[in-house]
């Protein structure tokens, strides 16, 4: 046990004032005897023993009722003085950040109901000592004079605060108690080894509750095919749900720029993520800055949410081909300047930044791969596509393929299986299947050993189309030779080569606040350059690192609001960057107050308790809860009071 106010104590000097009342009571008088009442005497002496009895009691329950009524005011408590924070030096963390919108019995926010309680926390204080309060912003020390203004000037912050975090602050400010006010938010909290393994701080974590842990919100955003393939494509996004039941007739809304393409409403069940899907492009560009609203109440931070879709960046295109061999059939496919960026040279007069830039390589009927180009392999970001010559050798293509080219005995023969358009390569290429269209006749010469994948193969189960396992080389089996194969001279050419120079790392069409370094790849920006990012109210200088083409820009720690920024150089926008808040902030899920007293269980210096937002006058646990004995010692105080005035009527 211990004692809250034991200043209190000093009220037990009270108990001599019913002592020495009795004291007078009982003082000796002198005895004064008539003739006529000496037959009494035997009468008093009778009754003399029953009043001092009497008065015994009296004084006991004075003295009780003085007694109980002192240690109410001293405030008892059950446990180990883990709350009483009068000779510690104590810090206060508040959760200010967005899952605190979510309400309690009175429909308030929890936020507000941690102002009520640390509140009545800072009054168990003494006036002219000093607090140190901090939320996810920052930290502020001042004096409990000004505890009511600085209090509510906390406001909802976009950012978060692990707990290990909060514990890891709270040691660096020295202090020896951390009251840590919070709805006990699974996504922050986990990990908690860390507050568990720091026995020298005590904590006290006090929970408030919401009626309804329940929030909507986008978690995924992607297209259905590859950017550049088609003007049209479909849009795919999926609403979480982080509460328990099924939400019906969910309004929601996509939007590009001021104009709104669709509203319908749909069902997210409890738990689970709703896919959705939308066709956009059809009338207009399908570049372009976009947000899905989603209608959800009361947790509305992140009821939007933002991205933007670039126009196709136009591949880099290398074919290096033998003096001998001619590439024009490649050349021809990759000859449209507004999707392709195309340089075709022979081998000898190769450029070596053409080769490490390139988004796809195309070595085209080389007998042998040159030495210098095999040690330079490693160095190549985007794909590379092997078509051999009629003599490969197949030492040097396994050094560049990283699986190994096996020389046939015998030529095998075959048509291309229409199974193979069935390979996840192909998705969101044909909208329908003609199965009556004929396929490619092929004649291979090769065939492949090691760790490979097949995506186009023949009726009789030969490989044409291989990739490696472990890299992006890509190997055709058979030279584009019309003695060989009419593969070249098909309609299916131009989407497989199509596919294949797609760009790898398509940039994301969303990012999140506090997501570390955005990669960019943008031209024309030099190191030194300043850039800003901008929306329709604050320019911001960010930081950025420039290395070969790319940028890694970051987002400066002030940009706190969700939207559309654009990239500025020079007065030029050079790109949109859609950002969003961070989703962990959005899985508003709480640990259960069993799981996580299991949690706690054998921890003495950290303990849960529960704040009660529906009472009038809102006060934590250890005042108002099952560990404060004030309310029994005040009823017993009542009690021998009662006693007192039975004796004094009755007796």
């Amino acid at each position: 046990m211990y004692f809250l106010n034991p200043e209190a104590f000093w009220a037990f000097a009270l108990l001599l004032v019913p002592i020495i009342i009795h004291l007078f009571n009982f003082r000796r008088l002198k005895k004064v005897y008539f003739s006529n009442l000496s037959f009494l005497t035997s009468i008093e002496q009778q009754q003399k023993s029953k009043s001092t009895l009497k008065k015994l009691l009296i004084l006991l329950s004075r003295l009780l009722v003085l007694c109980f009524i002192v240690l109410a005011f001293s405030k008892p408590m059950l446990g180990d003085g883990l709350a009483s924070d009068r000779e510690r030096s104590v810090a206060i963390y508040l959760d200010n950040s967005y899952s605190m919108q979510q309400t309690d019995a009175k429909g308030e926010p929890l936020l507000y109901g941690a102002y009520s309680s640390i509140q009545t926390l800072l009054n168990e204080r003494e006036q002219g000592t000093s607090v140190r309060v901090f939320d996810n912003d920052g930290q502020r020390e001042f004096s409990l004079s000004e505890s009511d203004e600085i209090i509510q000037e906390v406001k909802f912050s976009d950012g978060s605060l692990f707990l290990s975090d909060v514990v890891g602050r709270a040691d660096y400010y020295g202090v020896d108690l951390l009251h840590v006010y919070g709805d006990l938010q699974r996504s922050t909290t986990l990990p908690i080894d860390k507050v568990l393994g720091d026995t020298s701080l005590a904590i006290v974590y006090h929970q408030l509750q919401s009626e309804n842990s329940r929030n909507l919100y986008v978690d995924s955003v992607y297209l259905e095919k590859p950017m550049g393939l088609t003007g049209v494509n479909t849009l795919h996004f999926g609403i979480r749900n982080t509460g328990a039941e099924r939400v019906e007739n969910v309004l929601v809304k996509v939007e590009k720029g001021e104009q709104q393409l669709s509203a319908f409403t749909a069902t997210i069940p409890g738990l689970d993520t709703e896919m959705l899907s939308l066709d956009i492009g059809v009338n207009e560009p399908l570049d372009g800055n976009y947000k899905i609203s989603v209608q959800d109440n009361p947790v509305v931070f992140d009821n939007d949410f933002y991205f933007s879709i670039s126009p196709a960046e136009k591949p880099l295109i290398v074919v290096l081909s033998s003096a001998k061999s001619a590439g024009r059939y490649l050349e021809k496919v990759f000859s449209n300047s507004d999707y392709f960026s195309l340089v075709s040279n022979s081998i000898e007069n190769a450029s070596f930044e053409d080769v490490v830039n390139a988004d796809l390589l195309v070595l085209n009927g080389l007998d042998q791969i040159p030495d210098w180009l095999v040690s330079q392999v490693d160095q190549i970001d985007g794909k590379i596509l092997v078509v051999p010559s009629g003599a490969a050798e197949p030492e040097s293509y396994h050094s560049v393929l990283g699986f190994g080219l096996d020389v046939k005995r015998r030529t095998e023969s075959g048509t291309l299986s229409k199974k193979s358009l069935d390979h996840p390569f192909f998705d969101g290429v044909f909208s329908e299947k003609n199965e009556r269209a004929g396929l490619p006749n092929v004649k291979s010469i090769y065939g492949v050993t090691g760790f490979t994948e097949t995506i186009l193969g023949t009726n009789e189960g030969f490989p044409f189309l291989v990739k490696s396992g472990e890299k992006m080389t890509y190997l055709i089996t058979s030279p584009l030779d019309d003695s060989l194969t009419n593969f070249h001279k098909h309609a299916i050419f131009v989407p497989v080569m199509y596919l294949l120079a797609q760009p790898l790392g398509v940039a994301p069409m969303s990012y999140r606040l506090g997501g570390g370094l955005i990669p960019l790849k943008m031209e024309g920006i030099a190191p030194g350059d300043i850039l800003e990012l901008r929306n329709s109210e604050d320019v911001f200088i960010p930081s950025y690192r420039y290395f070969k083409g790319e940028i890694l820009l970051e987002i400066p720690d002030v940009i706190s609001k969700p939207g559309i920024y654009h990239l500025v150089a020079d007065s030029d926008t050079l790109k949109s960057i859609a950002l969003n808040f961070d989703r962990r902030e959005s899985e508003i899920a709480a640990i259960g107050t069993d799981e996580f007293e299991r949690m706690i269980a054998g921890y003495d210096h950290i303990r849960l308790e529960q704040v009660d937002t529906g009472a009038a006058l809102t006060s934590n646990t250890s005042e108002s809860g099952e560990n404060g004995l004030w309310k029994y010692a005040l009823i017993l105080a009542l009690i021998f009071l009662m006693a007192e005035t039975l004796l004094l009527r009755f007796t």
